[in-house]
Order: C-alpha cells, then structure tokens, then sequence
C-alpha cells in the first residue's frame, strides 16, 4: 500500500509540474481569423489541446493542428491527424473545440498551433507560436508515445 501511495504521489508531482503552453493566433493572408490555444499534460502520457477563434464565415467547419516548428513552416503534426475535430463556426463566426492525443507533452521546443481555411482546404487561415507559460525554453523534441 505504500507503494501505490508514493507511485500516486510521484504522478501527481510530475502533473503538477507538468508543462503548459499558449498561443496567440493572429491571421494569416486575407484572413480576418483570430483566436488563443491552451496545451497542456492531462496525464504524463497525454496531451490536451483547447482552441477557440473569433472572425470565421458563419457555419463554416475549419481544420487545425499542432505543428511542430514556427508558423510558416511545414512542420510535422502533432499526435494523429485524425484525432483533432473539424471547428464548426456558429453563427457568431466563433469556434471552441479542443483535442486529448496519447502523446506527452514536451518542456521545450518550437511548436505552433494553425487553424486552417476548411476541412478540405489546408491552407493556413490563423496560426500563433506556442510558447511554454512562465517563460522561455530551450530547443528539445517533442515526440508522442507509439
């Protein structure tokens, strides 16, 4: 019993100190889209992503991603592809959603979060640099779990 107790009091150590990240996302070409985006462990083997954005056509559905890399890149998508949700606008032009991926959140590193024209049509609408909360961090990797 003791064992599980210090395992238990290990993960909630790890979580606690877990990193978080945000961005701001501003737009990109003719783009009037906005919006911010939270990254953050959920456990110490997955991550949660929440997104909401501001100034889309009414009704439309918009893809997005994590990336890595700096907005403008082509970096690789974080976690499966399928796992994030298409963003319904409402009629208000805005749009939450958010996304768990079985992946573990890094320390550091170069991460940018882009919102997409449509769920068909991958050009960049939004993006903003994902930036760890309470400062800077060095270069590192951010892989998920196989």
């Amino acid at each position: 019993m003791a064992v599980r107790a210090i395992t238990l009091s290990l993960a909630a150590l790890t979580l606690a100190a877990a990193p978080k990240w945000t961005a701001l996302l501003q737009p990109t070409g003719d783009s009037r889209l906005s919006g911010s985006a939270v990254v953050e462990a959920v456990t110490p083997d997955s991550t949660r992503a929440s997104i909401q954005v501001a100034g889309a056509r009414p009704g439309s559905d918009l893809a997005w991603h994590i990336h890595t890399g700096a907005c403008g890149g082509k970096g690789q998508i974080f976690g499966a592809q399928s796992a994030y949700s298409t963003l319904k606008a409402g009629p208000d032009g805005k749009a939450t959603g958010s996304v768990t991926l079985a992946a573990t959140l890094p320390a550091s590193g170069e991460y940018s979060v882009t919102v997409h024209k449509s769920s068909t049509d991958m050009t960049p609408a939004a993006c903003g640099g994902l930036k760890p909360a309470g400062g800077p961090a060095p270069d590192s990797g951010m892989a998920p779990k196989p």
